[in-house]
């Protein structure tokens, strides 16, 4: 997705948000180093993923703590925690097998609430539950559920790309659901980036247990130019792909060729220059066959 103007002040805003236990000295300086980045890298053509990577690049440089989020993460895994057996109990309570799959992707879909930074958008952990069944029992703005279940049923493998770390506890509850239809494999980043799940979140989550991990890269999203060797191999070989979250959107909307039918995207619209581009208010949360 190309940069709308107001992502610029979005990613100052993140940038402080990742800095924020440093020193004033060192703010200062990301602050002026991503200034001159920006003014030096910012066109028409330029997406919203690249200038994020680049960023990002620039904080890290300068900073000594390699996951400024995991405290973050740590709080917003936990809250997650208490409120999962109240969702898990919701799911299963269902016998109908399609409508069971259907709240489950809506359970997922509602764990996307859990981002921080976005400036239109704000979590409190200690409302989770409620917020989550906002999502879990609203209107879907783009609700393409019963197709996505269609190419469940008739998929072998499906790979499961992961935003937000403190989502995966929603996350486990659908992926257990999938497994009841064909292999899945997960696919978090390589390494702490931002507040995204990792790894060893995926681990602590234990989705590990009953799935395959495929690690993609240091990026947010689907970055095809810079993911890893084996994401991309899994990515051509299964039958579906499940991609959570505003990063994967972003980085597929350029590339409808990769998509054919194949990608559903779950998501809650947390940004204006988002809802904009997939055309939904914002707020909105969205299950959209690609």
């Amino acid at each position: 997705m190309k940069l709308y103007p107001e992502c610029v002040p979005c990613m100052l805003q993140r940038a402080m948000m990742f800095c924020r236990d440093e020193d004033d000295r060192t703010k200062r300086e990301i602050m002026r180093r991503l200034c001159k980045l920006f003014s030096e890298k910012i066109s028409k053509n330029i997406t919203t993923t690249e200038l994020a990577f680049e960023r990002n690049k620039v904080i890290e440089e300068l900073m000594d703590n390699r996951d400024p989020m995991k405290d973050l993460k740590e709080e917003s895994f936990n809250a997650a925690l208490r409120v999962y057996p109240t969702l898990k109990n919701y799911v299963e309570a269902e016998k109908n097998n399609k409508e069971r799959f259907k709240k489950a992707l809506k359970v997922a879909l509602a764990g996307n609430i859990i981002e921080f930074g976005a400036r239109d958008h704000r979590v409190n952990l200690k409302k989770l539950e409620d917020q989550i069944f906002d999502v879990v029992k609203g209107k879907l703005s783009i609700d393409d559920r019963d197709e996505i279940y269609e190419k469940v049923k008739n998929s072998r493998e499906i790979l499961y790309v992961t935003d937000n770390a403190g989502e995966l506890v929603f996350d486990k509850i659908f992926i257990q659901e999938l497994t009841r239809y064909a292999k899945i494999c997960v696919s978090p980043l390589s390494r702490p980036v931002q507040d995204d799940a990792w790894i060893e979140d995926v681990k602590r989550a234990k989705i590990d247990e009953s799935c395959e991990i495929v690690p993609r890269g240091d990026f947010i999203g689907i970055w095809f130019d810079k993911c890893t060797p084996e994401f991309l191999k899994k990515f051509d070989e299964v039958d579906f792909i499940i991609a959570k979250g505003m990063g994967c959107y972003e980085t597929l909307v350029d590339h409808p060729e990769r998509l054919e039918g194949r990608i559903a995207l779950l998501m809650k619209v947390k940004c204006l220059p988002v809802a904009k581009n997939i055309n939904v208010p914002l707020g909105s949360a969205v299950a959209k066959l690609l």
